[in-house]
């Protein structure tokens, strides 16, 4: 681990604040780490209730599933369809108050005396969605975040930390391994072809535990950073 992602950089006389610019990330960063755990929470237990379906999946394909085969499928499926639903709407919250904060952090490392910054705090949002470009752009969004908050007045020489190249390596995995698991349970016709569409959507479960850990982290790290250098700010 570097010295970068160990510690904040010293700080660096720069000129004061533009008023009203700069916002204390400690409310919205607590915020959005809490949505963080909860994900982390459920992901856990998605991963818990995969691991129950394979169980079962194998059992009847092994003939090894004793008592009433119709009432233990549909008990599955209720609770799958229940952890399902639970993950799309908190995955929905955490990541409008994820990206909010991404908006709220690029602001604020502007504030801080950060020139030339690539991207505005609309764009750093806007490049999730915009197709292709979504497969780097929000990458360097963050990393541009990461060394504007950690050392403002010379950003550019701001080493990437691996965090961010972890973070986003899980991000595509994860985004890869849904889609591909959605498309496989919508078109699941066979036992062979349900126990394959639960193995991938046990391993989406578990690569959404890491991507929840390595996000809380980030944050954290950066929202350090910030508070940081406007302390260091206030005292020059």
């Amino acid at each position: 681990m570097s010295d970068t992602e160990a510690t904040p950089l010293p700080p660096e006389p720069r000129a004061p604040l533009a008023t009203g610019d700069y916002r204390d990330p400690g409310t919205l960063t607590q915020w959005v780490k809490l949505l963080l755990v909860l994900s982390l929470l459920l992901d856990v237990i998605g991963a818990g209730s995969g691991i129950m379906e394979l169980d079962l999946l194998y059992g009847f394909s092994n003939g090894t599933v004793e008592g009433d085969i119709d009432a233990l499928a549909n008990a599955n499926d209720t609770r799958q369809q229940a952890i399902g639903v639970a993950q799309l709407l908190l995955f929905i919250v955490t990541g409008i108050a994820f990206l909010v904060w991404i908006a709220r952090a690029n602001k604020n490392a502007r504030a801080l005396g950060a020139k030339d910054m690539r991207f505005t705090p609309g764009w750093s949002i806007g490049w999730f969605f915009v197709p292709i470009m979504s497969l780097w752009k929000p990458f360097q969004v963050m990393r541009e975040i990461w060394q504007a908050s950690a050392q403002p007045a010379n950003w550019q020489a701001v080493p990437t930390p691996s965090l961010i190249g972890w973070w986003w390596a899980v991000y595509i995995i994860n985004l890869f391994l849904g889609q591909i698991a959605f498309r496989m349970a919508g078109s699941a016709d066979g036992l062979d072809s349900a126990i394959a569409a639960s193995t991938v959507t046990f391993a989406s479960d578990l690569s959404s535990i890491v991507l929840d850990v390595l996000a809380f982290f980030l944050i954290t790290r950066i929202a350090a950073h910030q508070t940081w250098q406007a302390r260091a700010v206030e005292v020059f």
